[in-house]
């Protein structure tokens, strides 16, 4: 039976029932604490908390679902998965343990037709009711196996509603099971297929561990689709059912690798299926919550076709098979074919430049610990993996695991902090602090009530507030003095504390017998701090001040910020309805945007968008602000980042009929305020992440006024008009490139005759021929050429070349021996010179800011290859 027919058949055995058919939800959920819907009962959660009202009371779907909590187990089992479908029925307050055990037996016995001999059954040890529900179903005692708490009794948290389950299990034989025997549930091997979890929430625990009854009794069931087609296929595993074969299968055959590696296969398989789906629904690769675990698992899946001998891109040609497999059930996924192919292959090709950069190094140190016998990767060393080569910290560690070795987790976790640390020193114009948890706690309990400061400055610039406490040198004091520095907590504030993007107000503070400077203002907790320095007298806790927010800069600060939710829109509306916000800054100098999008915005694009934004800033449209709950922003269809922390009264921020997003931050009035939009730069911060700076107002037009003073310096400097530009400067090209040609020939015909000369001095050393040489004054690129030029003449060789200059030198290696590695050779060769390189085993490169120590090192390339063989 193939797994379409399965599972329109499940659907069908209960709607018969009087079950309303649901269709799958997204895989993205906004269920807190969740990223994506990870079971089938996550769409319904809210029903059987008794928060929202079902549509009807017995229900039955196929629900999509993605989750990696067991990522590192996925190619390691036959059943592990990320991405999988859940069949599930369940009644709210309806049908109870008699009827879901019956109809369960009746699909799987029945309309499977599954012997019953052959399946067994697992309940909660003290549920007598579902025991003597099964017994008389047929199954004997022998079959019903009585479990603890941790296998067989289901609570979504330590509180509240929660209840005994009953798993069934198909029994493959005694064959496959343990040596001394088993029972299901068994995780040593692949006798038990558990093919039905069947959930009884029928008690409510309360926070001292007591059990009470619910009034009302609800079911919650989950059948794996790969696992029961698995059983109903007969096949060893999910990987050679319908639903991953033909991909599978695919996947072997376009692999070089002589012999085959299951897990790699596996993995593959699982990966791209869930990929197809989670970038179907618009969720991009990016650095950052749902984005990071789509580059994560698509990473995970490249890095293993390497050990297949995939070593290009090939993951984005899979699309077509899973579309193929899957796209008569879910035919939106078609619809996305050619943008999943084109995401996947820009994915793959940014992490080959990743691999190609690191993969090396981290195999070294992975081998020198191994060597020494050491077990654990240092945190540093993972730390610097990411830092400099991009290697997520997962990536690492699975390498690590994969050469039998442990990460030292906390010590990345410790480099990771560190940087943070500094990142957030430097982000206000290197005045940010950072601030001892115990000590907010301390000023919030003591001084603010337990309630903070109150922020009090959408509506006023201007306010007086009563000192709750003074923080010098990360200390609470009852004073602060003249030409010091410190934090000011103040009852009621006008000033804007940094967040959402956008930095922080400054001002003026007063006293009776002080004043003070503003310079910052940052929130911890539900602690507003202001960050001054005292310009004159004293502040003392519970003293009345007067405090003056800086308008003018107030205003470029909102003019910034609601040029950035007009371009949001605009980059909406010009490039595509599913591109995200991934980041901002917002100040009074510019405004700088992060959003998802797979490649480099056109330049037809960013002008389109920029004209779109100066179109709404002439309409002068009116900015609205509205407060309201989270559910009515969504309902309305106000944008909200899905990473983002919100409370339970949001700001709106309402640009007419143009944009709508959920902001905490200060506006303009109206969009005509702006003046002026003008974008900058567009560039790629990440894979999948492009950035957008722009100017607005006063900036934007000095902005424009420089370019038009540099034009006119040029076409004085060049002596043409304007107009004339561009044609001068394809001609001043053309000169330049003839000129170049000549040059290159020149050199060629030198550097012909020094290969010749180097060749001639080549040393054999056990049948390898070994040479080394320096060319004086050719690119880099004309270096590598010759090096391999040289490599291909003389046949089994082992060649090193340089060029240099009074500063440095660039120095490559080619070989054609696998254990003569030229990437060990250029790390001995530029280790003796005093710089640094790296490459593959037939081809390396390097260089060092010493080029006095070459001759000395090239010298001693053939004892360094005399070493190696005897090594080998």
């Amino acid at each position: 039976m193939q797994g379409d027919e399965i599972r329109a058949k499940f659907l069908k055995f209960f709607k018969n029932k009087g079950h309303l058919v649901q269709p799958s939800a997204p895989l993205a959920t906004e269920e807190e604490g969740l990223l994506f819907t990870i079971a089938g009962m996550v769409p319904f959660k809210a029903f059987f908390l008794g928060e929202k009202n079902p549509p009807a009371s017995r229900i039955t779907s196929c629900q999509l679902c993605f989750r990696t909590n067991d990522l590192e187990k996925v190619g390691e089992t036959s059943y592990h998965h990320t991405f999988f479908e859940m069949l599930g029925n369940f009644s709210f307050g309806d049908y109870f343990k008699d009827e879901a055990c019956k109809w369960a037996l009746e699909l799987v016995a029945g309309e499977f037709d599954i012997a019953q001999n052959r399946l067994w059954v697992t309940i909660f040890k003290e549920d007598e009711q579902t025991a003597s529900i099964w017994k008389k179903l047929g199954f004997p005692a022998s079959k019903i196996v009585r479990k603890g708490e941790e296998d067989n009794f289901w609570s979504a948290a330590e509180v509240g509603p929660c209840g005994p389950d009953t798993e069934i299990f198909f029994d493959r034989g005694e064959k496959m099971g343990c040596l001394n025997g088993c029972e299901p549930g068994c995780n040593k091997c692949s006798r038990w297929v558990e093919i039905w979890n069947l959930v009884f929430i029928q008690y409510n625990r309360d926070l001292s561990g007591k059990l009470s009854p619910l009034p009302d009794k609800n079911v919650d069931t989950g059948m794996g689709l790969e696992r029961m087609a698995t059983v109903l296929q007969g096949v060893v595993d999910d990987y050679h059912t319908d639903l991953f074969l033909p991909l599978y299968s695919w996947v072997e055959e376009i692999s070089p690798a002589s012999v085959c590696d299951k897990k790699a296969l596996r993995v593959i398989s699982d990966h791209l299926r869930g990929l197809v789906f989670l970038l179907g629904e618009g969720i991009l690769p990016s650095n950052a919550g749902r984005g990071y675990v789509v580059r994560r698992v698509l990473r995970r899946a490249s890095r293993y076709g390497r050990r297949l001998g995939l070593n290009e891109p090939f993951l984005y040609q899979g699309v077509l098979i899973v579309n193929q497999m899957m796209g008569k059930s879910y035919p939106e996924i078609e619809k996305k074919q050619n943008k999943c192919q084109e995401i996947i292959k820009r994915e793959e090709e940014s992490f080959q430049i990743t691999l190609s950069r690191g993969l090396s190094i981290l195999e070294d140190e992975i081998r020198d610990l191994k060597s020494s016998g050491k077990k654990i990767l240092s945190g540093d060393t993972a730390f610097r993996m990411y830092d400099t080569y991009g290697f997520p910290l997962e990536l690492t560690q699975e390498i690590a695991f994969e050469a039998g070795l442990k990460l030292d987790e906390e010590g990345f976790t410790r480099c990771m902090e560190e940087q943070r640390r500094k990142a957030r020193l430097s982000f206000v114009k290197g005045i940010y602090e950072e601030y001892d948890p115990s000590l907010i706690r301390e000023i919030e309990k003591s001084s603010c009530g337990g309630k903070g400061a109150i922020f009090a400055g959408y509506e006023k610039v201007s306010l007086k507030g009563i000192i709750l406490a003074i923080i010098k040198n990360k200390k609470i004091h009852e004073q602060i003095e003249e030409g010091e520095e410190g934090e000011l907590v103040v009852s009621r504030t006008p000033f804007y504390p940094e967040g959402g993007g956008q930095i922080s107000d400054t001002g003026e503070i007063v006293g009776a017998k002080a004043k003070g400077r503003v310079l910052y203002v940052q929130r911890r907790g539900d602690v507003i701090l202001h960050h001054i320095k005292v310009l004159q007298g004293e502040f003392k806790r519970k003293d009345e001040v007067k405090m003056q927010v800086d308008e003018e800069k107030r205003l470029s600060i909102a003019r910034s910020h609601t040029s950035t939710h007009l371009l949001h829109a605009a980059l909406r509306s010009i490039l595509r309805e599913d591109v995200k916000q991934s980041g901002s800054l917002v100040d009074e100098e510019r405004l700088r945007f992060d959003f998802t999008y797979p490649s480099p915005v056109e330049k037809k694009a960013l002008k389109d968008i920029c004209l779109l934004v100066n179109r709404k800033i002439r309409e002068d449209l009116t900015v609205e602000i509205y407060e309201m709950s989270l559910e009515e922003a969504h309902t309305l269809g106000a944008i909200a980042l899905f990473e983002e922390k919100y409370k339970e009264k949001v700001r709106v921020v309402k640009v007419d009929d143009f944009s709508m997003e959920v902001c905490g931050g200060t506006h303009l009035l109206r969009s005509g305020q702006i003046g002026l939009f003008q974008i900058v730069s567009e560039s790629g911060v990440a894979a999948g992440i492009r950035r957008i700076e722009a100017f607005c107002g006063e900036k934007a037009f000095l902005w424009l006024q420089e370019k038009s003073d540099k034009l006119e310096n040029i076409t004085e400097v060049i002596s043409v008009s304007e107009d004339e530009i561009i044609d001068k400067l394809k001609e001043k090209d053309k000169h330049i490139a003839d000129l170049k040609n000549k040059l290159d020939k020149i050199q060629e015909g030198f550097l012909e005759n020094r290969i010749q000369e180097i060749a001639s001095q080549a040393q054999n050393i056990e049948g390898i021929k070994v040479c080394a040489g320096i060319v004086q004054d050719i690119s880099s690129k004309a270096l590598r050429q010759a090096a391999e030029r040289l490599k291909d003449k003389l046949g089994e060789a082992v060649v090193a070349l340089a060029s240099s200059d009074e500063k440095k030198a660039f120095i490559v290696v080619a070989s054609k021996r696998k254990d003569l590695p030229a990437d060990k050779l250029i790390k001995e060769l530029s280790s003796l010179t005093g710089g640094s390189g790296g490459g593959r085993w037939d081809f390396a490169q390097g260089g060092t800011s010493h080029p006095e120590k070459l001759n000395e090192a090239f010298k001693s390339l053939a004892e360094i290859v005399r070493k190696m063989i005897g090594k080998s």
